[in-house]
């Protein structure tokens, strides 16, 4: 097909896209900030678009909606209502909705309420409550295109929920929307050719990241009445979050049902594509990891979910964390390591233990896991850009030249990651030699990426976060603070140590990237999903990030 065809496709599908909008809830274009406006996270709130009620709901928590809605003092259909118009707002300012379905939410909150109504009973412990869902979810009635043009009606709408979406259904959740992707979830950068790139609120020369990108947008946006479910197979999740400073777990796999869901690799099974939530608040996060798991039982839907409910864990009063500060590879931008020493030192503070880790088998690890996307000679990605003709982004022009891995050699890398895995848990453990207490660490500390923000082509590394893809460890971030141009300035005296390393120091101006989000990353053993979620709440706490966003 001609290059013109796939270019016509993608304008046809926005411009389905864009007439599902409620108008009434669509601000002209004068209206709306200038370009030279990059910071417009408090915009939604303080533009006055936004009646006294809708900000009310919106700065509510998922609890705090569900009491609401028990009680009356909302229906479920004022929720959905609020939510989808301050969600029209977000995207308005940052691109970052894919399917849109507003009418479809407000039918499903209206029935809902009719349902209460009658019946005196509440659908579930997500009765009336809005859930935004990664574009990669499928959602009856809708379709999933995960960036590629030539899904973009192919199917025009899907004719089941994937089994996360159909579970929270089940339990009352109300979907109104899906949010941006890059194409094929394989990008650091939430863009493809048929919705464009979704901006980063915080700084909207800023890339979003990927692949949770338009998620992630959202959600700084949104309020505290946002959970939006992303995905992440080298850290999807926990990249975009960070640069958005929201909350976010990387589940070990197992522990939340993926079955359903479309993917750019699909089959693969080197690695494993985990989804799970980001939210604002640590409290929606625990409560939703704590109803889909015990209330959901994946494992009765999901023959590769585990029979693990959430359990309770209570931390000991004093804590070891190993903190990685250079994986050896990349140095972190200024603003990161900062976020870093700010938690390490308040931690020393609150009399916890801090050792050094120091990083093994990173860059290999990364290799492998770049190994096993590539392993089927990128003919996946290939066939579906084929379907109209788009061409590659750069990040992915790897795809379209790769060879296709035989047998032998992928079960070659498969033996040597084991082999690498099995060396960094004996790591672990050694560490027991270190602590005061005679006990391994109870987790790692490090960044998230190297990057406090970053251009749009200029996402270069992301082994912070796939050695732990590699591993399958489960893992956090955290919010602490935004870039100061004046405070967060490049070591001049700093030598790289590899050509990345260079690529990333010489690339960091200040001033691009002045307010931009800085977090850490908090990683805990294989399934020790509850015990990173408790540390994510002391070192909130600890560092008084609980109501960061209220502090905008």
């Amino acid at each position: 097909m001609t290059l013109q065809s796939y270019k016509e496709i993608a304008s046809k599908k926005r411009l389905e896209r864009d007439l599902k909008f409620n108008k009434k809830w669509l601000i002209l274009e004068e209206k709306l900030p200038g370009k030279e406006v990059k910071d417009v996270l408090t915009w939604p709130v303080k533009s006055g678009y936004l009646s006294e009620k809708e900000i009310a709901i919106t700065e509510s928590s998922l609890v705090e909606i569900a009491e609401k809605i028990k009680s009356k003092t909302w229906t479920a259909y004022d929720v959905a209502s609020a939510y989808c118009h301050r969600a029209s707002i977000a995207h308005q300012l940052v691109n970052c909705l894919s399917e849109v379905f507003f009418e479809e939410g407000l039918q499903q909150a209206k029935e809902l309420d009719e349902y209460y109504e009658a019946t005196g009973k509440l659908k579930g412990p997500m009765h009336g409550l809005p859930i935004s869902l990664k574009d990669n979810l499928n959602v009856k009635g809708q379709a999933t295109t995960i960036g590629f043009v030539g899904f973009a009606f192919e199917p025009e709408k899907f004719e089941y929920d994937s089994q996360l979406v159909a579970t929270l259904r089940d339990m009352g959740a109300v979907f109104c929307f899906k949010t941006n992707v890059p194409v094929a979830m394989m990008m650091p950068e939430s863009i493809n050719f048929v919705y464009g790139n979704t901006d980063n609120p915080f700084n909207r020369s800023l890339t979003s990241g990927g692949s949770s990108g338009g998620e992630c947008a959202l959600g700084a946006l949104l309020g505290s009445c946002y959970c939006g479910i992303g995905s992440d197979i080298g850290g999807s999740l926990r990249i975009p979050a960070s640069l958005q400073n929201l909350f976010t777990l990387r589940p070990s796999s197992g522990r939340f049902t993926t079955y359903g869901a479309r993917s750019g690799l699909p089959g693969l099974e080197s690695v494993a594509s985990v989804n799970g939530p980001i939210s604002t608040r640590l409290e929606n996060l625990e409560f939703y990891c704590k109803t889909v798991v015990n209330e959901g039982k994946p494992w009765l839907h999901d023959p590769k979910c585990l029979e693990v409910p959430w359990r309770t864990v209570e931390l000991p009063e004093k804590l070891t964390f190993a903190v990685l500060k250079h994986d050896g590879v990349v140095k972190p931008y200024p603003g990161i390591s900062r976020g870093l020493d700010i938690v390490v030192e308040q931690l020393k503070k609150d009399g916890h233990e801090i050792i050094e880790w120091e990083p093994l088998h990173h860059k290999r690890l990364g290799d492998i896991i770049t190994e096993f996307f590539l392993s089927d000679g990128g003919i996946h990605c290939k066939d579906y850009a084929n379907l109209t003709g788009e061409p590659f982004f750069p990040y992915m022009e790897m795809y379209n030249t790769t060879k296709e891995k035989g047998v032998s050699e992928l079960w070659d890398l498969h033996a040597e990651r084991t082999k690498l895995c099995k060396e960094y848990l004996d790591k672990w453990n050694a560490t027991a030699k270190k602590t005061s207490s005679g006990k391994p660490i109870d987790a790692i500390l490090l960044p998230v990426s190297a990057y406090s923000g970053v251009s749009n082509g200029k996402f270069n590394y992301v082994g912070y976060t796939s050695v732990f893809n590699a591993l399958d460890w489960a893992a956090g971030t955290v919010p602490v603070t935004r870039v100061d141009k004046d405070i967060d300035v490049n070591d001049k005296d700093y030598v790289p140590v590899t050509d990345l390393d260079k690529l990333t120091y010489e690339e960091y101006v200040p001033e691009d990237v002045d307010g931009g989000a800085i977090s850490v990353q908090i990683v805990c053993k294989k399934l020790q999903e509850e015990k990173v979620v408790e540390l994510m709440k002391l070192v909130s706490k600890s560092i008084n990030t609980f109501d960061y966003w209220k502090k905008q």
